[in-house]
């Protein structure tokens, strides 16, 4: 049974990415596409499934360095064994580099409601909005407290 294959333009409009990303994926070692004699690169279903998963991971900000690594890795293990050790330590770091991520994102988000909360203090004020002008703004007095707060105010 034969396998039918996709050109590069096709492979970008069905995932709805560029050629050009296409391409620098190619280049950064992610992706290995079959080519014909004249050089056109040739699409099958399994390179689909990967750039699919190549494109999942870096819009939800996973580095290159790592989906290369995880690409790579069983390609260099002698053993299924030693494969599922290898990307397992690579899958378990990666989760403690999320958990981080979320804990810092949750700790700005909180940063970020304690500063509209000041700020909106500030609705319906006549005074100029500066240290001058407002000696005893809420956003003033919060500015320790609340780093965010350092952009809004002078």
């Amino acid at each position: 049974m034969l396998e039918s294959y996709l050109k590069i333009g096709e492979v970008a409009e069905l995932l709805k990415i560029t050629v050009r990303a296409i391409r620098y994926y190619e280049e950064e070692e992610l992706l290995e596409p079959h080519r014909t004699n004249g050089g056109t690169r040739l699409y099958s279903e399994q390179h689909l499934a990967r750039l699919k998963a190549i494109i999942h991971l870096t819009e939800n900000g996973f580095p290159l360095e790592i989906i290369r690594l995880i690409g790579k890795t069983r390609e260099t293990c002698s053993t299924g064994n030693e494969g599922s050790k290898k990307i397992s330590n690579i899958i378990e770091n990666s989760i403690l580099e999320i958990e981080e991520k979320i804990n810092n994102l949750k700790n700005l988000k909180l940063e970020l409601s304690a500063a509209k909360k000041q700020i909106t203090k500030c609705k319906g004020c006549k005074n100029e909005p500066s240290s001058e002008g407002c000696p005893s703004c809420p956003v003033n007095k919060n500015l320790n407290k609340i780093e965010m707060l350092n952009l809004v105010w002078e």
